[in-house]
């Protein structure tokens, strides 16, 4: 199984961020895909208030990750989950068991002094048997602006929550026509 799995996946000559798979392997189509970048985002800009904490315990949990920081007045605290499928999620949803961190997290400062301090401190830290990586953060550029409540641009509210067909169409446009 292992072989086939890796005859399958084969790097496309010339190309060093794609990934072609040799469709006689996997009985799909050919075709190339770009690889995820890792890191940090290459045109980011250092962010004034957000840490990136790495090398954490993998079961450890937003709520200790804030307590950890708790000397420097930390606003919010995020902790990078392994992604694993959809129906998996449900299960331990249902059991009520946590998902597993991916070993690093973000932690937003209330300031930069605050934030280089805790760069300072709590780097080379001992947590749970692990010796932390405490750095500033790298904030993808446009990414502090965006709202993720704002409609976007072009995009039409729904009033009801519900689809428009297009005889419900026909219909209002007739009703505004008519008065």
């Amino acid at each position: 199984m292992t072989e086939t799995t890796n005859e399958a996946l084969t790097a496309a000559p010339g190309e060093a961020d794609t990934t072609t798979v040799d469709p006689s392997k996997t009985g799909k189509s050919a075709a190339l895909r770009p690889r995820k970048q890792r890191g940090p985002p290459e045109d980011g800009v250092p962010s004034k208030t957000k840490v990136m904490v790495a090398n954490l315990p993998y079961d450890l949990r937003e709520e200790k990750l804030l307590e950890l920081f708790a000397d420097y007045q930390p606003s919010s605290a995020k902790i990078a989950l392994r992604p694993i499928p959809k129906f998996m999620i449900r299960k331990l949803q249902a059991r009520n068991e946590p998902r597993k961190g991916r070993g690093f997290g973000f932690v937003t400062l209330a300031t930069e002094e605050l934030q280089q301090k805790a760069c300072a401190d709590m780097n080379g830290k001992q947590i749970e048997g692990r010796e932390i990586a405490v750095k500033v953060a790298i904030d993808s550029p446009g990414k502090e602006d965006e709202d993720p409540n704002d409609a976007l641009e072009g995009d039409i509210p729904e009033t009801d929550g519900k689809p428009s067909t297009a005889e419900g169409s026909a219909n209002t446009a007739a009703a505004v026509a008519s008065t």
